[in-house]
Parts: C-alpha cells; structure tokens; sequence
C-alpha cells in the first residue's frame, strides 16, 4: 500500500512537471526586444528573433547535458531541420533546449506511462498481457519526444502571420517614402520607425546592424526571410538586387509585392471563415440530430413497452 501511494505520488509529481513546462507565461513585448538585443549582441545564434518565451534559466544537468549530446549528433550526420531551426528563430528558443526538452518529455511520458501501467493493474488485481506496458510507454515517449516541435510551429506560424500583414504595410510605407524622392538607404529606416510592434522592431534590428556591418540592406532583409521561413522578404530581396539601380522599378516592385502579400493574407481570411461557417453547418446538425432523438426516445420506448 505504502509503495503504491509513493508510486502515486511520483507520478503525480511527473504530470505536474510536464504541465509546468507546457504552460508558461508570456513577458510583455519589451522584455522580449530586450531579450532579443541582449543574446543578439552577445553573438550567439540562437535569439534571431523576438523570443516569444518567458526569461527562465535554461535546463541543466543530465538532460541538458543529454540535450546538447543530441543535437550536436544530428548536426554531425547532417541533419539539419531546417524548418524546426525557422520556426525556433520565432520562438526565441534555441536548437539544444528544443532537444533538451524532447528529452525531459519522452523521458517523463516514458516513466509515467510504465508507472501507471504496471501499478494500476497491479492495485485492481488485473494482469497486462506481457510486453503491453512496454510497448505503450514506447510510443507514448515517442509522441511526447515530437511535442515540443509540434509547439514551435504552432508559435511560428502565428508569428509568421502577423510578421507577413506588418511586412505589407512596411514595403507600401518604404515605397511610399522612394516616391518622395528617398534613397532606398533612407526610405527603408525611415519607414521601419513608423509603426511599434515586433516585426518592425525586428526589421529596424537588422537594417541597423546590416548598416554597421556595411552590408546592402535587401541583401539583409532577404537573409533574415531565410532565417525566418518568411519566402516573401526572402524572394524581395532576390528581386530588388536586379534592379537596384532603378528607382522607380524598385518602387513598382515594392507596391506589387505589397498588393499580392494581401491578396494573399485575404484568400487566407476566406478560408478560415469557410471552415468556420463549415464547423457552424455541423454544429447546427448535430444539435438537432440531438434534439430529434430527445423527443423521439421517449416515444420509441413507450412503444417498445406497449
């Protein structure tokens, strides 16, 4: 009795764990700026973009050390996950804590599920067939080993939709500032001071740095659609490096692509509310489906019983 309250108690101890570091809260815009210059100054790779994360101490000991051991592997067999490595640039987190944390996840789904899959049964006097405890906790492990990537995208896509609707109102604002009579260098700085959310905050980021460094701006803006997963700023900048030296071909091209990230951000907001009118449609039908078979079961059983 006693070892089965201890086994209880751990594995509650687990699930409080795991939902600690599901649910963790947001720091207000600034700090992540704030976040963001720190770790990008100090030259690490990892904080690309505002992190959206709150500011705790990383993971150490055993499953960070494990963590770094697993990256650092996949690194070396060339696995790149270039697509996890996009959407942790909008996340804030790093590629080790990403794995650190596939690690603490499989490894407490892991312990749980063998927990309550062998102590459980045992407590009722129920027999598993052999293996069945194992096999379960295996693909449970394996579940939770991909949650964290699973987290990321969800961030990442959310962040990309609202870097993309900031990024067409940003390159109508720098066309706008080219039509009077502003140089590319000035009229992209200038137009990212305008407004105050974090992909102008990011955008004004980089142009400082890529002017510090004596780079070309769209060069700058194109590497960091790359690093954001964001093809729109990426393919810009491909295409102003052709015509660079045309002003008014430049502008024509801002006001284009700005007009197709809408068109585009539109057809998206008609999609989802189809497949919200569709989760309406389905709602109504099941409802009366319910209703139908609320009125007509009493019916039915007065009859069965005539």
């Amino acid at each position: 009795m006693i070892a089965a309250v201890g086994l209880g108690a751990l594995a509650g101890g687990v699930v409080f764990l795991l939902v600690l570091h599901l649910a963790r809260p947001r720091p207000a815009p600034l700090v992540e700026l704030a976040r963001f210059d720190a770790v990008h100054a100090g030259g690490s790779a990892a904080g690309q973009a505002i992190s959206a994360e709150p500011a705790s101490s990383p993971a150490t000991g055993l499953p960070a050390a494990v963590g770094a051991w697993l990256a650092r592997q996949l690194t070396l067999r060339g696995v790149t996950n270039t697509s996890l490595r996009q959407d942790l640039a909008l996340t804030g987190r790093t590629y080790e804590q990403v794995m650190t944390r596939k690690v603490l996840f499989a490894a407490g789904g892991l312990l749980l599920s063998l927990l309550l899959l062998v102590v459980v049964p045992a407590a009722v006097g129920a027999a598993l067939p052999t293996g069945a405890p194992l096999i379960v906790a295996t693909v449970l492990a394996g579940a939770l080993f991909f949650l964290p990537d699973l987290e990321a995208r969800s961030d990442a896509t959310r962040r990309r939709a609202e870097f993309r609707h900031a990024l067409g109102a940003y390159l109508d604002l720098v066309a706008l500032e080219m039509a009077a009579r502003a140089a590319p260098a000035e009229a992209l700085p200038a137009a990212a001071k305008v407004g105050t959310g974090w992909p102008l905050a990011l955008i004004r980021d980089t142009l400082y740095r890529a002017t510090r460094a004596g780079r070309d701006p769209w060069a700058a803006l194109g590497e960091l659609g790359r690093r954001i997963g964001v093809t729109e700023l990426s393919d810009l900048g491909q295409l102003i490096a052709l015509v660079a030296h045309d002003g008014a071909r430049v502008r024509s091209t801002l006001t284009a692509r700005a007009q197709t990230m809408r068109r585009h951000e539109l057809a998206n907001l008609q999609g989802q509310a189809g497949k919200a009118d569709q989760s309406m449609q389905m709602a109504q039908v099941l409802i009366g489906l319910g209703y139908l078979l609320f009125i007509g079961y009493p019916a039915m059983v007065a009859v069965l019983n005539f």
